[in-house]
């Protein structure tokens, strides 16, 4: 069974976080996401390498080389014009990624700032029922955590979540509440 993916363009700033998480999921599922976090780095060769180690280093090189292609690739292949002609001068599949990450994320401290605000002031929005209140309050947990990883390695922890989520709940959920509150936390 052949894997598709349907991924829409980056245009702008618009649908910049839906498009991130798409691709991060679509790079993660060709195991090429560690070139565009950094976290996977072309080995280097030692000057005193012995034949067999030099022959190991070309060989992991040109793997690395061909997976950072695929990267630039999906990358590439889900811009606009617009995007893509931003790219341009970028060599890698991880120059793309921060490029693109300094032109629609705020700086680190900034989105720090508003992450924070946005969980912790995270209301109603209009017609959401309380299955999206939570979800939209439980992605905003996840960003806030992956900015707090990134900028102060550490992050907050799961019962802050939950206490977040209990209460925005409306009042027709006040004897979940009692219930849940009842429990010790550990259970939870």
């Amino acid at each position: 069974m052949e894997f598709r993916a349907h991924v829409d363009k980056l245009v702008g700033a618009s649908n910049w976080s839906k498009w991130k998480r798409r691709v991060e999921l679509l790079l993660r599922h060709h195991d090429v996401h560690g070139l565009v976090s950094g976290d996977r780095v072309c080995s280097v060769l030692a000057e005193d390498a012995t034949p067999e180690l030099t022959v190991l280093y070309e060989k992991s090189r040109k793997s690395f080389m061909k997976d950072d292609s695929l990267a630039q690739l999906v990358l590439v292949g889900c811009m606009d014009d617009a995007n893509v002609e931003l790219t341009a001068t970028c060599d890698s599949a991880k120059s793309i990624w921060e490029k693109l990450l300094s032109v629609y994320e705020q700086s680190s401290g900034q989105r720090l700032d508003l992450l924070m605000e946005l969980f912790f002031r995270s209301e109603k929005d209009g017609d959401d029922d309380v299955v999206t209140r939570i979800a939209k309050i439980q992605k905003n947990f996840s960003e806030l955590n992956d900015e707090l990883k990134r900028v102060v390695k550490t992050t907050l922890p799961e019962i802050l979540l939950m206490s977040r989520i209990m209460s925005t709940l409306p009042s027709e959920f006040f004897e979940f509440k009692n219930v849940w509150e009842s429990i010790p936390i550990e259970e939870r």
